[in-house]
């Protein structure tokens, strides 16, 4: 063991032992297997399901995406910040500050674990062709193992993806560690590994069933990968393989010269998803995040969630989704990430998207909505007076204004999974490579964005329709905006802009907006300049010297319909009305001043371009391994 110093192992021994096959429920529920043997593991297939499923759990818990990759590293960008404070002494605000520096435990810990979950899919697919199942078995039998093998593929892909856009090159090892005479890898191209990747989902994707042809081959309906899974990451893979990145020595952004060919790649998966016919929208957006995101059942009807990282009970395997974010409730959660302002202002009036993703309230005595100002909104989508299934108290005893109860401030996790890829996403980038390899739109990139924005009101338009260019960089700037809307709270927006070029871009132009915000008074709000990288939001809002000063509203909702109160009774766009409603009250909403001032000069104030789009390497990585060299600037 002494020897085993490379990135891999160094991300392992520590949890390598006893923790390699927990299980998840929300896939599957088999007992943990505490052996490492391989001839027993591997011996049979509900043990090798087990070890798959260990595979899994790398997604999950704390240092996965049960918050550090959710809602640390994804931030900040042009729709959330995590945090408010523009001199900030915790890890995860300084990560998402851009102001890491390599020793920041919040980069360290993610890091290796993602290695464990590489390390965990590697023996799984060393291993299980190996099984004399997999060629001499029933043809079920054959069936369940080409699956895993498939999936094995699939999680090894997420995982590397993960790492290489958010450090670029990284240490790749294709086998267990125990048949690797090298311990101390060079950094391989994260191209090189991405056209990897690129080759072993085409494989992945023929091993593998629809979703909706897993009963055929004997196994549960559950919420691991089908083949729509692979062809979707493959997709996305493929985008950012073609997109803009930064080189680990600094410098400019550089996109491939053959990009084309990977839009190409992205395009032909994403147009055999659509046609499979095995994938869409469910109806109702609000219904996608209420009644299955935090109702706890991911096989929503649609199959619309392509891709999650479940979560189930347990220190190492659940989530802090809802509780480090979210709505406050009776005291407890929300303040982790919040939305900018002018992102609740790319909505326009009518886009029920906007209620879903934003929150400007906090609930108290279980039932009451206090409104806030623009400046205190919280992401919406994992709100956690939604959970249900089971659901969870955050007060002891039944709230009521004259006894108020102890808050119930123990409550860390509630099993809330993370959506990795929806079928949104592969309509819109069927629609993004449509315009890109044609030089503009066709009928059908069209009709994929008209099915996602008229989803996003309601299923009918209230207004005017929105037009959509025809042109190429018309076309671009809109869905650009589309993405954002569709995707706010769900961690794509910074790794969308990063593939475009756009990030620098959108933080000095967000920037701009914030410090305009910052001198509006009673009488005199700004007018914001155009976003120059995506269409703007409506008129009325860009316009802000239109906008509310004050907004008013009721705390108690009617009868008991907590849920569709909205407790703000004037218009979020029109000025406030005079005299003021009886019995409302008010709160301060578009005001300048220090506070707008501190939260504008929080955001991304680490950001420098040229650096900024890569994290640090961990510097234990480093100390272990000397082959290791650092990105540019750290």
């Amino acid at each position: 063991m002494k020897r085993m110093k490379s990135i891999i192992k160094v991300a392992l021994i520590a949890m390598l032992p006893t923790t390699i096959f927990i299980s998840c429920k929300k896939h599957l529920d088999p007992e943990a297997i505490s052996s490492f043997d391989p001839g027993y593991v591997f011996n049979n297939i509900p043990n090798a399901q087990k070890a798959l499923l260990g595979a899994y759990m790398a997604m999950a818990g704390d240092y996965g995406y049960g918050i550090r990759l959710s809602g640390y590293w994804a931030y900040d960008s042009d729709e959330m910040m995590k945090g408010t404070n523009a001199a900030p002494t915790d890890e995860g605000q300084l990560l998402a500050k851009y102001l890491a520096i390599p020793g920041n435990l919040q980069i360290t810990n993610p890091f290796n674990q993602m290695y464990q979950g590489i390390e965990r899919a590697n023996l799984c697919i060393y291993y299980i062709p190996k099984m004399n199942a997999y060629i001499n078995g029933s043809t079920q039998q054959q069936a369940q193992l080409k699956r895993m093998h498939g999936e094995a593929l699939v999680l090894r892909a997420q995982y590397y993806y993960e790492l290489c856009r958010n450090f670029g090159d990284v240490p790749a090892q294709w086998g267990p560690s125990q048949f690797e005479a090298d311990f101390y890898k060079p950094r391989l191209s994260r191209d090189s590994i991405y056209d990897r990747l690129l080759a072993d989902l085409e494989l992945a994707a023929t091993m593998m069933p629809w979703r909706k042809d897993v009963a055929s081959t004997g196994d549960a309906i559950d919420q691991r990968f089908t083949k729509g899974a692979a062809k979707a990451l493959r997709a996305k893979i493929a985008l950012t393989r073609g997109g803009y990145a930064l080189p680990v020595t600094g410098g400019a952004l550089v996109r491939p010269a053959n990009y084309r060919d990977y839009y190409k790649i992205a395009h032909d998966e994403c147009a055999d998803i659509i046609a499979s016919g095995q994938h869409g929208l469910m109806p109702s957006y609000k219904e996608l995040f209420k009644k299955h995101l935090l109702g706890h059942d991911l096989n929503d009807p649609a199959g619309e969630f392509m891709m999650v990282a479940s979560m189930a009970f347990g220190t190492n395997s659940d989530s802090k989704l809802g509780i480090q974010t979210g709505t406050r409730m009776n005291g407890v959660g929300g303040n982790n990430l919040f939305i900018i302002p002018t992102y609740f202002y790319m909505f326009d009036s009518t886009d029920i998207r906007r209620d879903i993703t934003c929150v400007p309230y906090e609930i108290v005595f279980d039932t009451i909505k206090i409104g806030h100002s623009i400046n205190v909104m919280y992401d919406g989508k994992f709100r956690r007076e939604w959970v249900t299934n089971p659901g969870y108290i955050f007060s002891s005893g039944k709230a009521t204004e004259s006894n108020r109860p102890a808050i119930n401030n123990s409550l860390q996790n509630m099993q809330l999974s993370w959506p990795l890829i929806r079928y949104a996403d592969v309509l819109l980038w069927f629609a993004e490579t449509e315009n890109e390899l044609n030089n503009g739109p066709t009928a059908a990139a069209i009709d994929a964005v008209s099915q996602i924005n008229l989803r996003g009101h309601g299923g009918s338009y209230k207004e005017t329709p929105p037009v959509i260019p025809t042109s190429k960089e018309g076309f671009f700037k809109f869905l650009v905006k589309e993405r954002m809307l569709e995707f706010g709270n769900e961690g794509i927006r910074k790794y969308d802009l990063l593939r475009w070029g756009l990030l620098s871009t959108a933080i000095a132009e967000t920037r701009a907006r914030l410090n305009a915000w910052t001198s509006a008074t009673a009488t005199n709000h700004p007018k914001f300049s155009p976003f120059s990288y995506m269409e703007d939001g409506p008129a009325y809002a860009i316009d802000a010297t239109q906008l509310p000063t004050y907004l008013y509203f009721y705390s108690k909702p009617p009868r008991s319909n907590i849920d569709d109160f909205n407790p703000f009774i004037t218009s979020f766009y029109k000025p406030v009305p005079s005299p003021a409603p009886n019995g409302a009250t008010r709160v301060n909403w578009w005001l300048g001043g220090s506070v707008p001032q501190s939260f504008a000069n929080a955001f991304a104030n680490g950001f420098n371009t040229g650096k900024s789009e890569l994290m640090p390497i961990p510097q234990t990585q480093r100390d272990a391994n000397p082959n290791l060299s650092q990105n540019f600037g750290y």
